[in-house]
């Protein structure tokens, strides 16, 4: 029996991640849908796991590297659940996707545009991923200017301009 339609795992930590790779691996479309901006969960965060000690990182990179490669699982990172209407095996969920202003396909987190904003509101986390806090923002765009990939863009979510007047060398705050 083939599997039909697709499922919805809210929540990208430990849990999340293996439920979407057990329903991948049964043919089933998957959307690993997560408000934060990676998947991972607090086990990333953790440097031993109780009761036996274990590394968590030795426990999880084989998994999320398997969830990234997936070709069933799409992962929706910076996005929340708003509604669900239906009921269970035939609903529809509306989901709202929070602009990252960084093209994610093209940051290799070179650290570059955090050497250059003048009031601290772009720094890594330990674990390499570039944050940007708009409430401290001041829009100087040096981020932009810094950035050798063109992947900091402040226009990165959907703009109100129509695509074919969008000047790619442009930013759109």
């Amino acid at each position: 029996m083939t599997p039909v339609g697709a499922v919805m795992v809210v929540g990208g930590g430990i849990a999340g991640m293996q439920a979407s790779l057990d329903l991948a691996d049964q043919g089933f479309k998957v959307y690993l849908v997560e408000t934060k901006s990676a998947i991972g969960g607090k086990m990333a965060q953790l440097d031993k796991t109780f009761p036996t000690n274990d590394c968590a990182m030795c426990t999880i990179s084989p998994k999320l590297v398997e969830v990234g490669r997936h070709p069933n699982i799409q992962v929706m990172t910076e996005t929340e659940v708003l509604d669900i209407q239906g009921r269970a095996g035939d609903f529809t969920a509306y989901l709202e996707h929070h602009p990252r202003y960084v093209d994610p396909n093209k940051c290799v987190s070179c650290g570059d545009c955090v050497k250059v904003c003048p009031v601290e509101a772009t720094w890594q986390e330990s674990d390499g991923i570039t944050v940007i806090d708009y409430d401290w923002c001041i829009g100087c765009r040096y981020c932009e200017a810094a950035c050798p990939y063109w992947a900091r863009r402040f226009n990165f979510a959907q703009p109100e301009i129509p695509e074919g007047q969008l000047n790619p060398k442009m930013s759109y705050l």
